[in-house]
């Protein structure tokens, strides 16, 4: 081939270079740090390292994956944490995508990317793609996630763009490669296991899909629109059919979640529980986080609320005008006043973006922008903790909805759909297309994609009423709405009511509320103002067209540069490379320190002391672990010895033991406690739902005896050194040093056992409970270790006696089982009869008994019917749920061997599917990329 040919080939594909370029180098620019031995401080990837850290070291040391781990709420599946599925090819192409690039780095890279692949699918100029996909990635939304540590979120929002794309490249004559297109990304979508994103990526395909198929039914174009329909149809097997191992275990395991029903009709109290919230998840609870009155305005203007929960003493601007007599307290006020129970920052589009939006939605002419306003209204009202009457609506009869908690997530859309109509509108201004001009097409010009023809007058009118919009809210910010909190001004109003005898003390008050709302108001005014300067920016682009002849490339840089400017800025004061005193950063830590979510404690080596002695060749196996976890991530960032071989100590302990630690401190919110030990608490957002209902109605409140009999001991303990001589130096500092120090030892004194009735968590053998890491934990001795027999078995009818029988026997000798599950209810057990449990694993656990007649065994593991299996002698046999949650069977008399392995069928299955879909999607995308390159670069082409 002639080389003028090949140069005039390749040409075109100078901005597709600029653009990955491009995006590499903004991504890695804001996440610099990672490329100086930092990592980004997630408190969401901290907590993943807890819960995934059984799973992490059982992969590393057997052949096998994990499928169920014991690290936290006494036992769940793995599917939901970290199960690799290698059947699943489409892993190949996200790690080709992201580069190899840090992780942070990477997701937003391929955020960009993917809004890049969604412009040149609807035919978008190269360099307008690349302005959308700069304002696209830098919208806060994702700088937000991915600060929290939100990553599968991020992956499945990063392939929202072009899964859109292919779709309506499907519906616009491209049909084969546009399903390849839709099918690929639909299936990366999948793959990211973030089902609530997927969820509402389906309302906006439906809705797109449907304004495509009114588009072509209009035209009569019946056998293109049933051939694109199959097609489509064929791509979304294709993408499914990858991800099946995960969507089935996902689906079964779905049902027994706090998001599935419950067979439970009362509450703790006995009072008959809502019939909503039989179904899955509270309506309080899924609107937690939505937006408050007037808190929409925060997408145009980051401070309409505040933005985020700090101080307003933390923003110098804010505070500048304080009365001094106030400003003590009015700096300790927090500067957000929305809605949501807290805030790491406004969902904030981009100023620049949305003036590009408001245009492209008056006179951008696709019938595109209907599906898009139809979404974009059902967003913003779903977002609303307000809007209760439609999200109750939804809850209550929209399939799955009410599944999914944060419903203001929906916003994501927005986000996606803000640039998107922005770069349309964008690239019809400046590069018009050419359209059919007969009579026919001009009668049903609503439906078909046509040229822009803007005149000056509506620009101008248009570009008025923004200026006007912003100039007003600048001017006035109270029709913003209020500036305080409901809570905030119940709290000044009962402070104001209880000193009404003292007029002087009431001004005081009313002064601190309104220097409190005067500088909130400052906050306001402050990006009201940057909201008008940047419209000004933004029409002034569109304008300058038409007064002045400036180059349409020059102006399209100057909207990226003024895009990349706003939306930049933002996001840096959520997430930023602010240097802090030690000389590191804010927002990063070490990445040798952010290997794990924290050290072992003394309370944790306490622990380790006490059960490695039960573990044969527990060094040879310490040792081989470690072997092998330095070879891999994170453990490879860490340089301390000592370090490594501590948690490879801890790692040997997790895989060979089976006892469980209980934390005081928020049990039921952390996941440390199963960085090292088997947990009793846990953070997940999709518990089981039985082990959530025994929190409510029995675990919190032993919780809660335990912590009342150890302070009691604590303090007569306290009041002993009191008395004694040891104390005497202490009576001779200020009051209040002596109460720091008396704390400080308070905190200190260990006690040795657990005095109070807690038979829940015996039944949980529950063997220590840490009250303070830095002293040693107390120990249980009232457990139920691992497995016992039991005497007699309580039939119950239904799921509300199954739960309040357990505080009506004794839980080591009885049990409490489904009437359904099994009849006979008395037993005959010796004082010699026994049963122990003699290995661990996450998949299989094995015990030994030995008993002179038949006996029901309990066992101190979560039932779980959608997988494990009980085997005695290598021979299956009938199982039972026992006391909830527990696992039981019948074991017959004499000495056996007894084995329960977690052997999900669903599993299997869909994993060899899995990798069926995985040969046919590839094979499909090789053809139909591979002959759209040929045709794309072939001498005649």
């Amino acid at each position: 081939m002639d080389s003028k040919i090949i140069l005039k080939k390749i040409k075109p594909l100078l901005p597709h270079f600029v653009a990955i370029v491009s995006f590499a180098i903004l991504s890695s620019i804001y996440f610099s740090p990672v490329f100086n031995n930092y990592s980004l401080d997630q408190a969401d990837s901290g907590k993943f390292q807890g819960m995934s850290r059984e799973i992490d070291h059982y992969r590393t040391t057997n052949e096998e994956e994990p499928l169920w781990t014991n690290s936290m709420f006494g036992g769940m599946p793995a599917y939901q944490i970290s199960v690799v599925n290698k059947n699943n090819w489409l892993s190949y192409i996200d790690q080709t995508i992201k580069m190899g690039l840090p992780k942070p780095v990477a997701i937003l890279f391929t955020t960009m990317l993917g809004f890049y692949i969604f412009a040149l699918c609807v035919g978008v100029n190269p360099w307008i793609g690349i302005l959308g996909a700069i304002g696209y990635g830098f919208s806060t939304i994702h700088v937000l996630y991915i600060g929290a540590g939100h990553t599968t979120k991020m992956n499945a929002v990063a392939y929202i763009a072009p899964t859109v794309g292919g779709l309506i490249l499907a519906f616009r004559k491209h049909l084969l490669l546009g399903a390849t297109v839709f099918s690929l990304f639909l299936g990366l979508n999948l793959m990211a296991n973030h089902f609530q994103m997927t969820y509402y990526l389906a309302w906006l395909l439906v809705a797109v899909g449907i304004g495509e198929a009114v588009r072509l039914l209009v035209f009569k174009e019946f056998k293109t629109l049933g051939k694109t329909i199959a097609f489509l149809l064929i791509g979304v097997v294709l993408a499914i059919l990858p991800n099946l191992t995960n969507l089935t275990s996902t689906l079964e395991y779905s049902k027994h979640t706090t998001r599935g029903k419950t067979e439970l009709t009362i509450e703790p109290n006995k009072k008959t529980k809502d019939k909503n919230s039989q179904k899955g998840l509270n309506k309080d609870y899924i609107l937690e986080y939505n937006y408050g009155k007037g808190e929409l305005l925060s997408l145009l203007i980051p401070n309409a609320r505040g933005g985020n929960n700090d101080y307003l003493g933390s923003d110098e601007k804010a505070m500048e005008n304080v009365d001094e007599d106030y400003v003590e307290q009015v700096s300790q006020m927090d500067r957000y006043w929305g809605g949501q129970r807290m805030s790491g920052g406004a969902f904030y589009f981009g100023a620049v973006m949305f003036v590009f939006c408001f245009f492209g939605f008056l006179f951008y002419k696709d019938p595109v922008k209907w599906a898009f306003l139809a979404i974009t209204l059902l967003c913003l009202t779903l977002s609303l903790k307000e809007a209760d009457t439609t999200n109750d609506f939804f809850i209550k009869h929209f399939p799955l909805y009410g599944k999914f908690r944060d419903s203001k997530m929906i916003l994501v859309l927005l986000q996606f759909m803000v640039p998107a109509l922005g770069v349309l509108f964008l690239d019809r201004f400046f590069f018009p297309k050419p359209t059919q001009e007969n009579l026919e097409v001009e009668k049903k010009s609503f439906f078909m994609p046509k040229a822009l023809s803007v005149k000056k007058k509506p620009l101008l009118i248009t570009s008025g009423l923004l200026l006007v919009f912003g100039m007003t809210l600048y001017l006035s910010p109270g029709l913003s709405g209020s500036f305080m909190k409901k809570e905030e001004g119940k709290m000044f109003n009962e402070e104001i009511k209880k000193s009404k005898d003292n007029s002087q003390q009431v001004e005081y008050i009313k002064g601190i509320k309104k220097e409190v709302i005067s500088a909130r108001k400052e906050l306001f005014k402050a990006d009201a103002g940057r909201f008008v300067f940047l419209c000004f920016i933004a029409c002034g682009i569109i304008l300058s067209t038409l007064y002045f002849k400036v180059s349409k490339h020059v102006l399209i840089g100057i909207a990226l540069i003024a895009v990349l400017g706003d939306n930049f800025s933002v996001c840096k004061r959520y997430l930023s490379n602010k240097e802090n005193e030690e000389g590191g950063y804010e927002k990063y830590t070490e990445s040798s320190l952010g290997a794990t979510p924290g050290l072992p404690k003394k309370a944790d080596f306490f622990v380790l002391n006490k059960e490695k002695k039960n573990i044969s060749a527990f060094n040879k196996k310490s040792t081989d672990l470690k072997s092998k976890m330095v070879n891999n991530e994170p453990y490879n960032l860490m340089e301390d010895e000592e370090d490594l071989k501590n948690l490879a100590d801890f790692g040997t302990l997790n895989l060979n033991s089976n006892y469980r630690v209980l934390h005081l401190n928020n049990p039921f919110n952390e996941s440390n406690t199963s960085y090292y030990h088997k947990s009793i608490g846990g953070y997940h957002g999709a518990k089981l739902k039985r082990y959530q209902e025994l929190i409510e109605f029995y675990i919190s409140n032993e919780i809660q005896l335990i912590s009342q009999q150890i302070g009691k001991e604590k303090n007569n303990l306290l009041n002993m050194y009191r008395m004694s001589t040891k104390l005497a130096s202490l009576r001779s500092l200020p009051e209040e040093q002596q109460k720091k120090e008396m704390q400080f030892i308070y905190d200190t004194i260990a006690v040795k056992n657990i005095k109070a009735t807690t038979p829940v968590l015996n039944m949980l053998n529950t063997k220590y409970v840490v009250t303070n890491k830095e002293i040693d934990p107390v120990e249980n001795t009232n457990k139920n270790g691992n497995c016992w027999f039991v005497e007699k078995l309580k039939p119950v009818g239904s799921a509300n006696k199954e739960m309040l029988a357990l505080k009506e026997i004794d839980l080591k000798k009885e049990a409490v089982v489904p009437s359904s599950q099994i009849k006979k209810s008395s037993w005959v057990k010796d004082p010699q009869d026994s049963i122990y449990m003699t290995s661990y694993g996450t998949n299989k656990i094995s015990y030994s008994s030995v008993s002179k007649s038949a006996l029901p065994a309990i066992f101190s593991e979560i039932y779980y019917p959608d997988g494990w299996n009980c085997y005695v002698d290598g021979k299956k046999v009938e199982t039972f749920r026992a006391n909830y949650v527990l696992r039981g069977a019948i074991i017959p008399a004499g000495k056996h061997k007894i084995e329960w392995r977690f052997e999900p069928q669903t599993f299997y299955t869909a994993s060899t599917i899995s990798l069926i879909g995985s040969i046919l999607l590839f094979l499909g995308c090789g053809f139909v990329f591979g002959s759209t390159a040929k045709k794309r670069f072939s001498p005649k082409a």
